[in-house]
């Protein structure tokens, strides 16, 4: 979900189906394909855990040096670091971060909670999306 959600994918049918045909994502999952509604009532039975986790998460990839102030780096390349005292943050300031950044979390959890409705609504609960198969024509999960 955090790999899913860093690369802009909120919707558990799209991480599902994500899963299902994106080498990256059958890599983390070890090629064990879930369920869109697993994923969606993992997330609403966990959020609270899933925010902390978001939060841990940030903050490990800013120790390692691989993000900055509103990105996150998902590829291993390297920048030479400017160590300047103008950039680097009081206890205070890291605090005030860090409450931005829950509210940032609460906020992209809320959002992905608010596709799979809307999906639900406009697919129903149970069903998955189609999509037309390029090659053949018929319409496939």
């Amino acid at each position: 979900m955090i790999y899913a959600y860093c690369r802009g994918i909120f919707s558990s049918r799209k991480i599902m189906q994500a899963c299902e045909e994106r080498l990256t994502f059958r890599v983390i999952t070890g090629d064990d394909m879930p369920n869109f509604r697993a994923i969606s009532d993992f997330r609403k039975l966990h959020i609270q855990e899933l925010e902390g986790l978001f939060i841990e998460v940030l903050q490990l990839c800013q120790k390692a040096g691989l993000v900055k102030l509103g990105q996150i780096a998902l590829d291993s390349t390297k920048v030479k670091a400017n160590a300047s005292r103008h950039k680097a943050m009081s206890y205070g300031r890291m605090k005030q971060e860090e409450k931005r950044l829950k509210e940032e979390i609460h906020q992209l959890l809320s959002k992905a909670e608010a596709v799979d409705q809307q999906e639900d609504q406009e697919y129903g609960a149970d069903r998955r999306v189609l999509k037309r198969c390029e090659a053949s024509g018929r319409w496939c999960a």
